[in-house]
């Protein structure tokens, strides 16, 4: 990271809060008023830890190691690609109908296994947003994208609209056992796939994880600083994490997994 580049994420909210604070805390020290800083300097730790080191990384890392990275000419072939909810979003205002998001690798890889013949049909899956009263579906906002926008010959179907992970299974179990797909590939964020293919599996349906997405600095060729100027993105992955490890308390507790 530059210098300059630096700097002016100390001039962002984040990187203001952390340097008031770190001028506070000296100042107290200073005055050698020790009573009253262990709860600012706690709070000091607390963001530290989250916004300047690599410890959201690490978080991730430990989900995304639940499956082995994969190489999409080593698959064998299977009956479908299932490509799951979150890397996209309809919209009224993109020419193209669709925003797509970070998880937006859940829908290159699924193409790519699709393109590969890798599986004779891709379903895309996702969740519903409302607006004005009306519900959009997410998987149809992507359905709508390929298949029109891009002219693409290949395979594709709709869901429609799924209220969760646990939905999206239930659903497609039912699917698989009507079309009979012995073996089906699960396309997913890799810090998702512990919860999803614990879903999947609860469902009565066996699937065959292909994790993409990765989010962790200890996954990607960017180079990771041990301790770094604060920064919003660190929360982003402590989210992720947080959604997972929330979301897998959640589903064994109501039996989805």
């Amino acid at each position: 990271m530059s210098n300059l580049k630096t700097m002016l994420l100390f001039a962002q909210p984040l990187g203001i809060i952390w340097l008031l604070l770190s001028v506070h805390l000296a100042r107290q020290a200073w005055l050698r008023q020790w009573r009253v800083l262990w709860l600012p300097g706690l709070a000091w730790l607390v963001l530290t830890l989250f916004s300047c080191t690599p410890f959201n990384s690490w978080l991730l890392a430990d989900l995304e190691a639940r499956f082995p990275p994969v190489t999409i000419s080593e698959l064998q072939p299977a009956d479908v690609i299932i490509c799951l909810g979150g890397g996209a979003e309809p919209s009224l205002t993109e020419p193209t109908g669709v925003n797509f998001k970070g998880s937006v690798d859940r829908v290159t890889t699924s193409l790519a296994l699709l393109s590969q013949k890798k599986a004779p049909l891709m379903v895309i899956t996702g969740g519903a947003y409302s607006k004005a009263g009306k519900m959009y579906s997410e998987a149809d906002a992507a359905f709508n994208f390929l298949k029109d926008s891009l002219g693409s010959p290949l395979s594709i179907q709709s869901l429609g609209i799924c209220a969760d992970t646990h939905d999206e299974a239930v659903k497609l179990a039912a699917l698989a056992k009507e079309k009979r797909w012995q073996r089906v590939l699960l396309v997913t964020s890799a810090c998702h796939l512990p919860r999803a293919v614990a879903t999947f599996e609860k469902a009565d349906l066996k699937v065959i994880a292909v994790p993409c997405d990765y989010l962790s600095s200890f996954n990607t060729v960017t180079d990771m600083d041990w301790v770094h100027p604060p920064h919003g993105s660190s929360f982003y992955d402590f989210g992720a994490w947080f959604h997972e490890i929330i979301g897998t308390w959640v589903y064994r507790w109501r039996g989805w997994i």
